[in-house]
């Protein structure tokens, strides 16, 4: 750009205010927002034209604009964006001040529908957990200059000069807002009103950006609480803007600024509120996904494995009102009816088929299911379900992954598995011949057949000639089939070994820990203590006495099971605080 700082970001101020967008003064040089801008409202922002014209941000999502950010610096480029969401880089595109080794980062600039509410959130991050691509909370004005990771004052300018494009359906979804859910009969307050509560949390989160050293944590602190109550009025993350406001104030320590937050989202947590939902473009991709996953070929002999071990993951991302799940292999291998094992193997053939998307967020690794849109896939499926997204009542009350699709295999008979649901859920579709299920999920006829009669010998299925049709009371005769036939004994021994080993865990536990001693105020003597209180009078305070019996470890042994049970601590750390986002509970995970 040719001209300076102020008639760069002077010559761009039409573009935003002329929609109606909320753009703030930043300090001279630098990111941060002058203090008390973050309070602003549109028609502040066009009354104090003259303190834009210096560095400048626009608040994301208003003015019908959404901005975002891929970030260089961390290795985002276009193509990342791309393969994440294809045909979504063709559009009004403003280069920013950081470089990595695809070139400079830059901001790309979409028009919104009417209404619609984005939220700060991370699209795209790196093995390390870093944003490659996300949209926070403001975003720069072209003319605004600062100084990138390099350390190098640049401008940011406008290298594709054109209309906003909207975005695609699934960069929609991935930014919407998060309704909240209700779960009683008392209303939202008024002051939680989401338009002003919106304003208000730009506000505050403005506040703690524009905190300088010396006063950064305690504005951090004043403030933490609100935003997090304001965050759940507007189904935003409330540790995504809290934490992107606190980097933008040049804050560095993520260890303080994590238990802030963790502690901010516990004290809201004792407040009563709604929980998080998905919005209903989110909502609709997983009704999408389940469709697609339950009806589609999946040819071959792992086939039917992965479409069961893909149908958990999106079970689970719609129970927890997420687009993603970090639950471990464990916990989906309960949910999908199979053993930890073949989950490890299908999550593997599954990532490197697209299907999963691995987002790795230190210490956890959460997985996105995703339904690439450059392939359409309506044709692959049976007519009955085509343009359908919801299919749920559509099989009989059976589900995907009821646990008669766990029968084993005995001497008496052949087992129920993921291939025997996976063409009655197809029977139910309206594909009713061998011929035409073999076609669909490219299989022999005579192996199918195999498949088939089984399924009419425990009458799930009735056969007229050469046509297939589920049964009446299908669904009341799956939940006998299953008690009868063992899958539900084969899920419940299943959970029950994963208890026990948790069991081990604490055992293994409660062994490291140093024990206990105090002082008999009485005798003076020193005893072992216990948890419940009861003092063991006939254990040496040495243990010397039972030096014949010793169990003790060897130190690799210690190492291996050390390792182990912090994994395992971390995993079950995890799982509670899933359970308490089912049960509509706070929690550390979700807020």
């Amino acid at each position: 750009m040719t001209g300076g700082p102020a008639a760069g970001t002077a010559a761009h101020l039409n573009f935003y205010l002329d929609r109606g967008c909320v753009v703030v003064p930043c300090r001279p040089g630098t990111k941060k927002l002058v203090r008390g801008a973050g309070e602003w409202t549109a028609e502040q922002s066009r009354s104090n034209r003259d303190a834009l014209s210096g560095n400048a941000a626009m608040r994301n999502g208003t003015g019908g604009l959404l901005v975002v950010d891929v970030d260089a610096k961390n290795g985002g480029s276009l193509d990342v964006l791309a393969e994440r969401f294809p045909g979504s880089t063709w559009t009004r595109t403003i280069q920013t001040v950081s470089k990595g080794e695809h070139g400079f980062g830059v901001q790309l600039v979409y028009a919104l529908p009417d209404g619609f509410n984005v939220r700060p959130v991370v699209l795209v991050r790196d093995d390390q957990g870093r944003p490659m691509v996300e949209v926070a909370p403001f975003a720069m004005l072209p003319g605004s200059r600062a100084r990138g990771a390099d350390g190098v004052m640049r401008s940011y300018e406008v290298v594709r000069d054109m209309s906003p494009w909207s975005p695609t359906p699934e960069l929609l979804a991935a930014v919407e807002g998060r309704p909240v859910v209700v779960e009683t009969a008392e209303q939202i307050p008024a002051d939680d009103d989401p338009v002003d509560a919106r304003a208000r949390l730009g506000s505050l989160l403005a506040r703690i950006a524009a905190a300088g050293a010396g006063q950064r944590n305690e504005v951090f602190t004043q403030n933490a609480l609100p935003v997090v109550r304001l965050c759940t009025v507007l189904g935003e993350d409330p540790e995504m803007a809290l934490t992107t406001a606190y980097e933008q104030s040049g804050g560095g320590d993520r260890d303080w600024v994590t238990s802030a937050v963790r502690s901010a989202i516990r004290r809201a947590g004792e407040e009563p509120s709604g929980r998080l939902g998905l919005g209903p473009l989110a909502a609709g991709d997983l009704d999408r996904m389940q469709t697609w996953a339950r009806f589609a070929p999946w040819p071959g002999k792992s086939g039917a494995s992965d479409r069961r071990v893909f149908l958990a993951v999106v079970g689970a991302c719609r129970d927890h009102a997420r687009t993603d799940t970090a639950l471990g292999k464990r916990k989906l291998a309960l949910r999908a009816g199979l053993s930890e094992e073949t989950v490890e193997a299908a999550l593997k053939r599954l990532e490197a088929a697209g299907r999963l998307e691995i987002i790795k967020a230190d210490p956890w690794v959460y997985r996105r299911p995703l339904l690439p849109s450059n392939d359409d896939t309506t044709h692959i499926l049976p007519p009955l379900v085509r343009g359908i997204s919801n299919t749920r009542d559509m099989c009989m009350g059976v589900g995907a992954l009821h646990p008669l699709w766990s029968v084993p295999k005995t001497r008496e008979g052949l087992g129920l598995d993921g291939r025997h649901g996976h063409l009655f859920d197809l029977v139910c579709a309206g594909l009713t011949s061998a011929r035409a299920l073999a076609d669909h999920i490219r299989s022999r006829p005579d192996s199918v057949s195999r498949t088939l009669a089984r399924l009419v010998e425990v009458e799930l299925l009735v056969k007229t000639g050469i046509e297939y049709a589920p049964a009446p009371l299908a669904g009341e005769l799956a939940d006998r089939l299953a008690l009868e036939l063992g899958g539900i004994e084969v899920c419940a021994y299943r959970e029950n070994r994963y208890r026990d080993e948790a069991k081990k865990w604490d055992d293994y536990r409660r062994s490291r820990e140093e024990p206990e001693f105090r002082w008999d105020p009485l005798t003076g003597e020193q005893w072992l203590a216990l948890p419940d209180g009861i003092r063991v009078e006939d254990i040496p305070v040495d243990g010397r006495s039972h030096a014949d019996e010793s169990t003790e470890l060897s130190e690799d042994e210690n190492e291996r099971l050390a390792k182990e049970y912090e994994e395992f601590q971390r995993r079950r750390w995890h799982e509670k605080q899933e359970l308490l986002q089912q049960l509509g509970l706070p929690n550390e995970l979700y807020g």
